[in-house]
């Protein structure tokens, strides 16, 4: 004999009461209707059994009214229903905005809600959105019915931030249920280079990524670069005050204040003129000192990272003043 060939589990049968629809805002009756069908088209997309809110206000007068989880059930039970729909429309000028939640008969509780809006539109459009809600419930409650999908995040190292679409879920190693879908996965911890990567969530499946941080480069020189900035800045202070000291003297060099640049009264003529030598001197000197100083804060030396307890950190910080031939600098370590 030939062994038959295994088939899918079939669906469960759903029979859905939908309630009266409620709105909030202006809408003539025959909007109403037209809405209220294109949601019952909806769900019929989605295979449910429909129980129209005619019929479910015949069997229940109060369902219209109904809010809290007794009468739910209630209606639930009058109309042999497994689920309920409640379904509303709010109406701001022509803005549409629809929301539908699938009730569990038995618990009078939310089993699944969907959402859609839209700006500047008519009827017709707020009955597609209606439509196009309704039409997911289904795919969302056999969702549930799976399990959730799980997500587990790890990076190397660890302790990195995890955004899942924009919004912080925790740090690394993370494990959490997520909804299916296209989903953006971004981790980043300070001092290294932030990852960013897309995924795709199987309903009911565990997926998991993994992702390697890469240090940040440093954007300035090593320490011993510090000191030999440090030093051709404090060389150049030491120029430009020479400099600065020359300014308006005699020009004795050579034979420059010999003969015709003698004046009458046995000064030379000839004079230093250093003004832009020192402007500039004090300029460089000054650059060089600060970057030296910035590297020497922020690249600290084997004693002063044994004395950091761990935990704690020194602000370094640094000054700088620049006066007549002097430069000053002024640092915290």
């Amino acid at each position: 004999a030939v062994a038959a060939a295994p088939t899918a589990p079939a669906r469960v049968e759903l029979r859905a009461a939908i309630l009266p629809l409620a709105v909030e805002g202006e809408l003539s009756e025959v909007d109403r209707t037209a809405i209220t069908d294109e949601l019952v088209a909806g769900l019929r997309r989605g295979a449910f059994d429909i129980v129209p809110p005619t019929a479910v206000l015949e069997r229940d007068g109060k369902a219209a009214s109904c809010d809290d989880k007794a009468c739910l059930q209630r209606v639930a039970e009058a109309t042999n229903a497994t689920h309920l729909v409640r379904a509303k429309v709010i109406v701001r000028d022509r803005d549409y905005d629809v929301r539908v939640e699938l009730v569990d008969g038995r618990t009078g509780a939310v089993a699944a809600t969907s959402e859609e809006g839209c700006e500047i539109c008519g009827v017709v459009d707020a009955g597609s959105l209606m439509a196009s809600a309704s039409a997911t419930l289904r795919t969302k409650l056999d969702a549930l019915a799976k399990g959730p999908s799980v997500l587990t995040v790890k990076s190397e190292p660890l302790g990195a931030e995890v955004r899942i679409d924009g919004e912080i879920v925790g740090v690394t190693p993370l494990e959490r249920p997520i909804i299916p879908g296209e989903r953006v996965v971004r981790v980043s911890k300070e001092g290294f280079i932030a990852v960013e990567r897309e995924i795709t969530v199987v309903e009911g499946v565990a997926e998991e990524v993994a992702f390697g941080l890469d240090k940040v480069p440093s954007r300035l020189p090593k320490r011993p670069w510090g000191f030999v900035s440090l030093g051709l800045g404090i060389a150049g202070v030491g120029v430009a005050a020479t400099f600065a000291a020359l300014d308006d003297r005699p020009y004795k060099l050579g034979n420059a204040c010999e003969g015709g640049s003698i004046d009458e009264r046995g000064r030379c003529k000839r004079l230093w003129d250093t003004e832009w030598i020192v402007f500039g001197t004090s300029l460089a000197a000054a650059t060089l000192v600060t970057l030296g100083v910035a590297v020497l804060l922020t690249s600290p030396g084997r004693r002063a990272k044994k004395a950091d307890k761990p935990g704690k950190k020194k602000r370094a910080t640094a000054k700088l003043g620049i006066g007549p031939g002097a430069l000053l600098v002024h640092g915290r370590f």
